[in-house]
């Protein structure tokens, strides 16, 4: 069950509940790992298999869809705020209002990684379990139990669904925010350089 271990070790112990239950899977397939022998393939619990499997899909599509929201009003605010900071003048400075959304975007972007990573991690488990699934039971369902998660849970498979699209937008986000920074920079600069010829003048 390595794979088992490694899925809760890298994910948040807050979203665990919502992971695939690949470890539950694992012991309806093969029993207690304290046991000498695994379980008779003839007596696998298809149904109590399916059961974890269903709850599994269920569990990661309520994750996805609450932290989709989530995603979507956190970059509209961003958005918003990058739209605003055009409209300022002056040289920017360390506490300015640009470098604050700067390290918002920062940390918005750490934490789509996270999730990203999650989502990711759960596909891996969906096949991962499937495979072992078959080769327990001698049945080949594999492939069209993963063709029915592409089109049920798009998002594991897709690049995040709109999860992977509001990191896209983010890092775009971050382009049109270092602009605004450079022009303001060098608004600045010119307002400084023009100041002191005056007084030069003067």
């Amino acid at each position: 069950m390595k794979f088992g271990n490694t899925l809760y070790e890298k994910i948040s112990e807050e979203w665990h509940s919502y992971a695939v239950d690949y470890r539950g899977m694992t012991l309806v397939l093969e029993g207690d790992s304290s046991q000498m022998q695994k379980i008779d393939p003839a007596r696998i619990n298809h149904e109590e298999f399916y059961r974890r499997y269903d709850g599994s899909k269920k569990g990661i599509k309520m994750f996805y869809l609450s932290k989709r929201q989530w995603a979507l009003d956190q970059t509209t605010e961003l958005m918003q705020r990058v739209d605003d900071l055009r409209l300022e003048v002056g040289e920017p400075t360390e506490m300015s209002s640009e470098l604050e959304v700067r390290r918002a975007i920062e940390s918005f972007g750490s934490e789509l990684d996270l999730l990203l990573g999650f989502l990711e991690l759960n596909h891996t488990g969906f096949s991962k379990i499937l495979k072992k699934f078959d080769k327990r039971t001698g049945l080949a369902t594999r492939d069209a139990k993963l063709k029915e998660l592409r089109l049920s849970h798009s998002f594991l498979s897709g690049g995040g669904g709109d999860i992977g699209m509001a990191k896209e937008q983010l890092e775009g986000l971050a382009v049109r925010l270092d602009r605004i920074i450079a022009r303001r920079t060098n608004e600045g600069k010119k307002k400084k350089k023009n100041s002191k010829n005056r007084y030069i003048f003067d």
